[in-house]
Protein backbone atom coordinates (compact mmCIF):
# COMPACT_ATOMS: atom_id res chain seq x y z
CA UNK A 1 0.00 0.00 0.00
CA UNK A 2 1.41 3.28 -0.87
CA UNK A 3 0.13 6.71 -0.55
CA UNK A 4 0.91 9.90 -2.23
CA UNK A 5 4.40 11.24 -1.40
CA UNK A 6 2.64 15.02 -0.53
CA UNK A 7 -0.84 14.30 -0.17
CA UNK A 8 -0.46 14.70 3.82
CA UNK A 9 1.34 17.94 3.27
CA UNK A 10 -1.23 19.31 0.67
CA UNK A 11 -4.46 18.59 3.19
CA UNK A 12 -2.50 20.39 5.80
CA UNK A 13 -1.52 23.02 4.02
CA UNK A 14 -4.58 23.08 1.45
CA UNK A 15 31.14 18.94 -2.70
CA UNK A 16 30.59 19.08 -6.46
CA UNK A 17 33.12 20.64 -8.97
CA UNK A 18 31.35 24.30 -9.51
CA UNK A 19 31.91 26.57 -11.89
CA UNK A 20 34.37 29.47 -11.26
CA UNK A 21 32.41 32.39 -11.16
CA UNK A 22 34.26 35.42 -12.30
CA UNK A 23 35.78 37.28 -9.48
CA UNK A 24 36.01 41.08 -8.59
CA UNK A 25 33.68 43.20 -10.98
CA UNK A 26 33.95 47.15 -11.07
CA UNK A 27 36.14 49.16 -8.64
CA UNK A 28 33.74 50.86 -7.51
CA UNK A 29 29.90 48.85 -8.50
CA UNK A 30 26.43 50.17 -8.48
CA UNK A 31 25.53 47.51 -5.39
CA UNK A 32 27.69 45.19 -3.70
CA UNK A 33 25.64 42.00 -2.45
CA UNK A 34 26.41 39.98 0.36
CA UNK A 35 26.18 36.37 0.00
CA UNK A 36 26.31 34.40 -3.06
CA UNK A 37 23.18 31.86 -2.25
CA UNK A 38 20.26 31.87 -4.59
CA UNK A 39 18.83 35.37 -3.04
CA UNK A 40 22.23 37.16 -3.75
CA UNK A 41 22.43 35.88 -7.10
CA UNK A 42 18.88 36.57 -8.18
CA UNK A 43 19.44 39.72 -7.41
CA UNK A 44 22.65 39.97 -9.00
CA UNK A 45 21.54 38.99 -12.19
CA UNK A 46 18.59 41.36 -11.76
CA UNK A 47 20.43 43.94 -11.53
CA UNK A 48 22.66 43.12 -14.38
CA UNK A 49 19.67 42.87 -16.41
CA UNK A 50 19.27 46.23 -15.75
CA UNK A 51 22.90 47.32 -16.56
CA UNK A 52 24.07 48.36 -13.22
CA UNK A 53 27.20 47.35 -11.94
CA UNK A 54 27.36 44.73 -8.79
CA UNK A 55 29.72 42.37 -7.24
CA UNK A 56 29.03 39.49 -4.93
CA UNK A 57 31.20 39.03 -1.38
CA UNK A 58 30.97 35.11 -0.77
CA UNK A 59 32.76 33.83 2.47
CA UNK A 60 32.31 30.55 1.02
CA UNK A 61 34.91 29.25 -1.36
CA UNK A 62 31.62 28.67 -3.58
CA UNK A 63 28.57 29.77 -4.78
CA UNK A 64 25.12 28.44 -3.99
CA UNK A 65 24.77 29.10 -0.42
CA UNK A 66 22.28 26.61 1.19
CA UNK A 67 21.92 25.12 -2.64
CA UNK A 68 24.84 22.39 -3.02
CA UNK A 69 25.17 19.30 -5.01
CA UNK A 70 27.75 16.31 -4.36
CA UNK A 71 27.84 14.61 -7.88
CA UNK A 72 30.74 12.44 -7.16
CA UNK A 73 30.59 10.57 -4.10
CA UNK A 74 27.29 8.23 -4.82
CA UNK A 75 27.30 8.23 -8.30
CA UNK A 76 24.34 10.25 -8.75
CA UNK A 77 23.61 14.09 -7.64
CA UNK A 78 23.20 14.62 -3.88
CA UNK A 79 21.79 17.53 -2.93
CA UNK A 80 22.98 18.56 0.71
CA UNK A 81 20.76 21.21 1.04
CA UNK A 82 17.96 22.43 -1.07
CA UNK A 83 16.71 20.23 -3.50
CA UNK A 84 12.74 20.71 -4.48
CA UNK A 85 10.73 23.48 -6.04
CA UNK A 86 7.66 23.10 -4.63
CA UNK A 87 4.17 24.21 -6.11
CA UNK A 88 5.72 24.42 -9.54
CA UNK A 89 3.21 26.06 -11.45
CA UNK A 90 3.22 29.63 -9.20
CA UNK A 91 7.06 28.62 -7.60
CA UNK A 92 8.81 32.20 -8.46
CA UNK A 93 12.02 29.38 -8.78
CA UNK A 94 10.64 28.06 -11.33
CA UNK A 95 12.36 30.69 -13.28
CA UNK A 96 15.88 29.69 -12.36
CA UNK A 97 14.87 26.26 -14.65
CA UNK A 98 13.35 28.17 -17.64
CA UNK A 99 16.29 30.57 -18.16
CA UNK A 100 18.19 27.11 -18.34
CA UNK A 101 16.28 25.50 -20.08
CA UNK A 102 15.91 22.57 -17.63
CA UNK A 103 13.06 19.85 -17.53
CA UNK A 104 11.76 19.78 -13.89
CA UNK A 105 11.20 16.47 -12.69
CA UNK A 106 8.37 15.14 -10.95
CA UNK A 107 8.93 14.48 -7.21
CA UNK A 108 8.33 10.80 -5.60
CA UNK A 109 4.76 10.02 -6.10
CA UNK A 110 4.19 7.11 -3.57
CA UNK A 111 4.59 6.97 -0.33
CA UNK A 112 4.65 3.60 2.13
CA UNK A 113 4.57 4.27 6.03
CA UNK A 114 6.02 2.16 8.31
CA UNK A 115 5.62 1.69 12.41
CA UNK A 116 8.63 -0.55 13.94
CA UNK A 117 9.51 -2.04 10.81
CA UNK A 118 6.55 -3.13 10.16
CA UNK A 119 4.40 -1.83 7.11
CA UNK A 120 0.98 0.13 7.91
CA UNK A 121 -2.01 -1.96 7.37
CA UNK A 122 -4.34 -0.65 4.15
CA UNK A 123 -6.92 1.02 7.02
CA UNK A 124 -3.80 3.20 8.46
CA UNK A 125 -3.38 4.62 5.10
CA UNK A 126 -6.46 5.42 4.82
CA UNK A 127 -6.65 6.90 8.93
CA UNK A 128 -3.47 8.86 8.12
CA UNK A 129 -5.11 10.97 4.70
CA UNK A 130 -7.92 12.03 7.43
CA UNK A 131 -5.46 12.50 10.35
CA UNK A 132 -4.17 15.33 7.35
CA UNK A 133 -7.41 16.51 6.53
CA UNK A 134 -8.15 16.68 10.35
CA UNK A 135 -5.07 18.41 11.05
CA UNK A 136 -5.79 21.53 8.47
CA UNK A 137 -9.11 21.81 10.43
CA UNK A 138 -7.95 22.49 13.76
CA UNK A 139 -4.91 24.56 12.83
CA UNK A 140 -7.78 26.72 10.51
CA UNK A 141 -10.34 26.80 13.60
CA UNK A 142 -7.49 28.33 15.80
CA UNK A 143 -6.21 30.82 13.88
CA UNK A 144 -10.11 32.15 13.41
CA UNK A 145 -10.05 32.89 17.15
CA UNK A 146 -6.69 33.73 18.07
CA UNK A 147 -3.66 35.37 15.77
CA UNK A 148 -1.13 32.97 16.54
CA UNK A 149 -0.90 29.83 18.37
CA UNK A 150 1.77 27.04 18.49
CA UNK A 151 1.14 24.29 16.16
CA UNK A 152 1.78 21.87 19.38
CA UNK A 153 -0.77 23.47 21.48
CA UNK A 154 -3.41 22.44 18.02
CA UNK A 155 -2.08 18.82 17.31
CA UNK A 156 -1.09 16.44 20.02
CA UNK A 157 -0.69 13.34 19.30
CA UNK A 158 -2.45 10.08 20.64
CA UNK A 159 -0.93 7.12 19.49
CA UNK A 160 1.95 6.32 16.84
CA UNK A 161 -0.22 7.03 13.40
CA UNK A 162 -0.69 10.91 14.83
CA UNK A 163 2.83 11.01 15.67
CA UNK A 164 4.33 10.19 12.69
CA UNK A 165 1.98 12.49 10.80
CA UNK A 166 2.29 15.53 12.68
CA UNK A 167 6.26 15.00 12.69
CA UNK A 168 5.33 15.35 9.05
CA UNK A 169 4.36 19.18 10.01
CA UNK A 170 6.90 19.77 12.61
CA UNK A 171 10.38 18.19 12.65
CA UNK A 172 10.52 16.54 9.17
CA UNK A 173 8.84 19.35 7.26
CA UNK A 174 8.97 22.26 9.17
CA UNK A 175 12.71 21.59 10.79
CA UNK A 176 11.45 22.09 14.17
CA UNK A 177 9.26 20.67 17.10
CA UNK A 178 5.50 20.95 16.83
CA UNK A 179 5.73 23.60 20.16
CA UNK A 180 8.35 26.21 18.11
CA UNK A 181 5.96 26.57 14.93
CA UNK A 182 3.93 29.22 14.69
CA UNK A 183 0.75 27.98 13.00
CA UNK A 184 0.22 31.16 10.86
CA UNK A 185 3.89 31.33 9.22
CA UNK A 186 3.11 27.06 8.50
CA UNK A 187 -0.51 27.71 7.53
CA UNK A 188 0.45 30.92 4.54
CA UNK A 189 2.40 28.52 2.79
CA UNK A 190 1.31 27.25 -0.88
CA UNK A 191 0.81 23.54 -0.90
CA UNK A 192 3.55 21.63 -1.99
CA UNK A 193 1.92 20.74 -5.15
CA UNK A 194 3.18 19.75 -7.79
CA UNK A 195 7.07 19.28 -6.13
CA UNK A 196 10.12 19.18 -9.19
CA UNK A 197 13.48 18.22 -8.78
CA UNK A 198 16.13 18.71 -11.56
CA UNK A 199 17.90 16.00 -12.92
CA UNK A 200 21.31 17.13 -12.25
CA UNK A 201 20.56 17.98 -8.83
CA UNK A 202 19.20 21.80 -7.63
CA UNK A 203 22.66 22.71 -6.26
CA UNK A 204 24.41 22.25 -9.81
CA UNK A 205 21.98 24.11 -11.26
CA UNK A 206 21.90 27.30 -9.06
CA UNK A 207 26.14 27.01 -9.75
CA UNK A 208 25.64 27.41 -13.40
CA UNK A 209 23.03 29.84 -13.55
CA UNK A 210 25.04 32.02 -11.90
CA UNK A 211 28.27 31.35 -12.80
CA UNK A 212 28.53 34.36 -14.60
CA UNK A 213 27.59 36.93 -11.74
CA UNK A 214 30.65 38.80 -10.50
CA UNK A 215 31.38 37.35 -7.19
CA UNK A 216 34.70 37.48 -4.80
CA UNK A 217 34.78 34.00 -3.12
CA UNK A 218 36.54 33.56 0.35
CA UNK A 219 35.71 37.24 1.37
CA UNK A 220 33.69 37.94 4.97
CA UNK A 221 32.10 41.14 5.40
CA UNK A 222 33.27 42.83 8.66
CA UNK A 223 31.34 46.13 8.44
CA UNK A 224 28.67 47.50 6.84
CA UNK A 225 28.62 51.81 7.04
CA UNK A 226 26.20 53.79 5.04
CA UNK A 227 26.45 56.88 7.30
CA UNK A 228 28.69 58.65 4.62
CA UNK A 229 27.90 59.37 1.03
CA UNK A 230 28.50 55.97 -0.44
CA UNK A 231 27.89 52.32 1.61
CA UNK A 232 31.34 51.69 2.75
CA UNK A 233 31.87 47.80 2.87
CA UNK A 234 34.87 46.52 4.78
CA UNK A 235 35.94 43.02 4.16
CA UNK A 236 38.68 40.41 5.27
CA UNK A 237 39.99 41.24 1.31
CA UNK A 238 40.04 45.44 1.53
CA UNK A 239 37.35 48.03 1.68
CA UNK A 240 34.94 48.33 -1.31
CA UNK A 241 32.36 51.44 -1.77
CA UNK A 242 28.98 51.25 -3.62
CA UNK A 243 25.82 53.20 -3.70
CA UNK A 244 23.41 50.58 -2.11
CA UNK A 245 23.95 46.97 -0.36
CA UNK A 246 21.91 44.04 -0.59
CA UNK A 247 22.49 41.75 2.40
CA UNK A 248 21.14 38.07 1.88
CA UNK A 249 22.99 36.07 4.56
CA UNK A 250 20.44 33.64 7.12
CA UNK A 251 18.95 34.81 10.12
CA UNK A 252 21.49 32.77 11.88
CA UNK A 253 24.28 34.47 10.89
CA UNK A 254 22.84 37.68 11.57
CA UNK A 255 21.87 36.86 15.03
CA UNK A 256 25.47 35.23 15.74
CA UNK A 257 27.27 38.81 14.54
CA UNK A 258 29.75 38.41 12.17
CA UNK A 259 29.71 41.91 11.02
CA UNK A 260 28.41 45.27 12.43
CA UNK A 261 26.36 48.12 11.00
CA UNK A 262 26.85 51.76 11.06
CA UNK A 263 24.16 53.15 11.67
CA UNK A 264 23.51 50.32 14.27
CA UNK A 265 19.93 48.33 13.29
CA UNK A 266 17.08 49.17 14.65
CA UNK A 267 15.70 47.05 17.99
CA UNK A 268 12.80 46.32 15.64
CA UNK A 269 14.83 44.51 13.00
CA UNK A 270 17.07 43.20 15.72
CA UNK A 271 13.76 41.38 16.88
CA UNK A 272 12.85 40.11 14.03
CA UNK A 273 16.02 38.14 13.75
CA UNK A 274 15.63 36.87 16.90
CA UNK A 275 11.83 35.69 16.17
CA UNK A 276 13.22 33.91 13.11
CA UNK A 277 15.91 31.46 14.09
CA UNK A 278 17.29 28.94 12.17
CA UNK A 279 15.21 25.54 12.12
CA UNK A 280 17.52 22.23 11.42
CA UNK A 281 17.01 19.33 8.72
CA UNK A 282 19.59 17.03 7.54
CA UNK A 283 20.41 14.72 5.41
CA UNK A 284 22.05 11.41 5.94
CA UNK A 285 23.41 9.42 2.54
CA UNK A 286 24.02 5.56 2.10
CA UNK A 287 25.31 3.57 -0.62
CA UNK A 288 25.45 -0.13 -0.34
CA UNK A 289 27.71 -2.91 -2.02
CA UNK A 290 24.83 -4.74 -3.74
CA UNK A 291 21.08 -4.57 -3.77
CA UNK A 292 19.88 -4.95 -0.23
CA UNK A 293 16.54 -3.12 -0.05
CA UNK A 294 13.33 -4.75 -2.15
CA UNK A 295 12.05 -1.32 -3.08
CA UNK A 296 10.85 0.22 -6.69
CA UNK A 297 13.59 2.72 -7.55
CA UNK A 298 13.20 6.26 -5.44
CA UNK A 299 10.51 4.82 -3.21
CA UNK A 300 9.44 7.26 -0.31
CA UNK A 301 9.19 6.06 2.88
CA UNK A 302 8.17 7.65 6.23
CA UNK A 303 8.12 5.86 9.94
CA UNK A 304 8.74 5.73 12.91
CA UNK A 305 11.69 3.27 14.33
CA UNK A 306 11.34 1.17 17.47
CA UNK A 307 12.07 4.12 19.76
CA UNK A 308 9.26 5.57 18.31
CA UNK A 309 11.71 8.22 16.43
CA UNK A 310 10.37 9.69 13.13
CA UNK A 311 12.18 9.85 9.87
CA UNK A 312 11.88 10.23 6.51
CA UNK A 313 13.72 8.58 3.36
CA UNK A 314 14.15 8.09 0.01
CA UNK A 315 15.10 4.29 -1.25
CA UNK A 316 17.22 3.52 -4.52
CA UNK A 317 17.17 6.91 -5.28
CA UNK A 318 17.83 7.20 -9.09
CA UNK A 319 17.64 3.37 -9.07
CA UNK A 320 21.31 2.85 -7.44
CA UNK A 321 21.26 0.63 -4.78
CA UNK A 322 21.50 3.79 -2.22
CA UNK A 323 19.23 5.99 0.28
CA UNK A 324 18.59 9.24 1.72
CA UNK A 325 17.53 9.49 5.29
CA UNK A 326 16.19 12.92 6.29
CA UNK A 327 15.76 14.16 10.00
CA UNK A 328 14.64 17.38 11.45
CA UNK A 329 14.08 19.24 14.30
CA UNK A 330 14.93 18.29 17.91
CA UNK A 331 16.77 15.10 17.24
CA UNK A 332 18.59 16.62 14.29
CA UNK A 333 20.39 18.76 16.87
CA UNK A 334 20.93 16.02 18.82
CA UNK A 335 22.78 14.13 16.15
CA UNK A 336 24.64 17.20 15.33
CA UNK A 337 26.16 17.21 18.90
CA UNK A 338 26.65 13.15 19.23
CA UNK A 339 28.63 13.47 16.02
CA UNK A 340 28.60 12.26 12.60
CA UNK A 341 28.34 8.24 13.27
CA UNK A 342 25.66 8.77 15.48
CA UNK A 343 23.45 10.22 12.83
CA UNK A 344 24.94 7.56 10.81
CA UNK A 345 23.83 4.65 12.72
CA UNK A 346 20.17 6.21 13.52
CA UNK A 347 19.98 5.99 9.48
CA UNK A 348 21.43 2.73 9.56
CA UNK A 349 19.17 1.36 12.34
CA UNK A 350 15.86 2.98 10.64
CA UNK A 351 16.46 1.14 7.33
CA UNK A 352 17.52 -2.02 8.62
CA UNK A 353 14.37 -2.45 10.69
CA UNK A 354 12.36 -2.76 7.77
CA UNK A 355 14.90 -3.93 5.15
CA UNK A 356 16.84 -6.40 7.08
CA UNK A 357 19.92 -6.67 9.15
CA UNK A 358 22.25 -7.21 6.11
CA UNK A 359 22.89 -4.11 4.74
CA UNK A 360 24.38 -2.98 7.88
CA UNK A 361 27.44 -4.55 6.57
CA UNK A 362 27.24 -3.79 3.57
CA UNK A 363 27.80 0.18 3.87
CA UNK A 364 30.10 1.43 0.88
CA UNK A 365 29.28 5.13 1.46
CA UNK A 366 28.04 7.70 3.04
CA UNK A 367 27.73 11.54 3.56
CA UNK A 368 26.08 13.18 6.47
CA UNK A 369 25.30 17.24 6.44
CA UNK A 370 25.23 19.21 9.58
CA UNK A 371 24.05 22.89 8.64
CA UNK A 372 23.61 23.73 12.34
CA UNK A 373 27.58 23.50 12.58
CA UNK A 374 27.56 25.35 9.02
CA UNK A 375 28.92 29.14 10.57
CA UNK A 376 27.90 30.90 7.30
CA UNK A 377 24.46 29.29 7.81
CA UNK A 378 23.63 28.04 11.24
CA UNK A 379 20.97 25.88 9.89
CA UNK A 380 18.49 25.03 7.16
CA UNK A 381 15.97 28.05 6.76
CA UNK A 382 14.06 30.63 8.81
CA UNK A 383 11.09 29.35 11.15
CA UNK A 384 8.99 32.08 12.79
CA UNK A 385 8.74 31.76 16.51
CA UNK A 386 4.65 31.52 17.18
CA UNK A 387 3.24 35.01 17.57
CA UNK A 388 6.00 36.36 15.21
CA UNK A 389 5.29 35.43 11.61
CA UNK A 390 4.95 39.33 10.55
CA UNK A 391 8.39 39.57 11.43
CA UNK A 392 9.29 38.50 7.83
CA UNK A 393 7.88 41.96 6.71
CA UNK A 394 10.08 43.77 9.29
CA UNK A 395 13.31 42.06 8.10
CA UNK A 396 12.73 42.94 4.63
CA UNK A 397 12.41 46.79 5.33
CA UNK A 398 15.77 48.38 4.08
CA UNK A 399 17.99 49.85 6.53
CA UNK A 400 19.29 53.50 6.54
CA UNK A 401 17.46 54.01 3.28
CA UNK A 402 20.50 52.43 0.73
CA UNK A 403 20.78 48.91 2.50
CA UNK A 404 18.74 45.99 2.02
CA UNK A 405 17.70 42.57 2.97
CA UNK A 406 17.14 39.52 0.74
CA UNK A 407 16.86 36.01 1.50
CA UNK A 408 13.86 33.32 1.87
CA UNK A 409 13.18 34.83 5.32
CA UNK A 410 12.37 38.08 4.34
CA UNK A 411 9.69 36.77 2.05
CA UNK A 412 5.92 36.73 3.47
CA UNK A 413 4.50 33.95 0.88
CA UNK A 414 7.33 31.88 -0.11
CA UNK A 415 9.92 31.63 2.97
CA UNK A 416 11.64 28.21 3.86
CA UNK A 417 11.90 28.23 0.13
CA UNK A 418 13.93 28.59 -2.65
CA UNK A 419 11.19 30.41 -4.27
CA UNK A 420 11.51 32.72 -1.61
CA UNK A 421 14.55 33.21 -1.69
CA UNK A 422 14.48 33.71 -5.31
CA UNK A 423 11.92 36.75 -5.18
CA UNK A 424 13.42 38.06 -2.31
CA UNK A 425 16.21 38.84 -4.25
CA UNK A 426 14.48 40.14 -7.35
CA UNK A 427 12.56 42.27 -4.69
CA UNK A 428 15.50 43.61 -2.84
CA UNK A 429 17.01 44.05 -6.47
CA UNK A 430 14.41 46.46 -7.67
CA UNK A 431 14.33 48.55 -4.38
CA UNK A 432 17.89 49.08 -5.15
CA UNK A 433 17.39 49.70 -8.49
CA UNK A 434 14.74 52.58 -7.25
CA UNK A 435 17.23 54.60 -5.21
CA UNK A 436 19.59 53.87 -7.78
CA UNK A 437 17.35 56.52 -10.48
CA UNK A 438 16.35 58.60 -7.58
CA UNK A 439 20.13 59.51 -6.94
CA UNK A 440 21.15 59.55 -10.69
CA UNK A 441 17.72 62.37 -10.58
CA UNK A 442 19.29 64.27 -8.42
CA UNK A 443 22.77 65.04 -10.47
Amino acid sequence: MTLSRRLFLSMVMAGTALPAPPTWGAAEPDVIIVGAGVAGLAAAKTLMAANKSVLVVEARERIGGRAVTDSTTFGFPFDLGAQWIEAGRTNPAMAILKEMNVRPVPDRQEQAIYVGGTEAPKEEYARFEKIAIDASRKLVEALRTAADVPVGRVLVAQDPLERLAYAMVGPLESGVELGELSARDFMRQPETEPQYSVPEGLGALVARWGAKVPVKLGTRVVRIDSTGGQVLVVTTNGQLNAKAIIVTVPTGVLASGPFGFAPQLSVARREAIAQLPMALYNKVALSFGRKVIDAPADRSVIGLNRKQEAFDAIVRPYNREAAIVFVGGAQARQLEEEGTGAALGFAVSALAEIYGNDLRGLLARSSVTRWGKDPFARGSWSMATPGNADKRLVLAQPHHDRVFFAGEATDPVWATRVGGAYASGVRAAREALAVLGAAGAKR
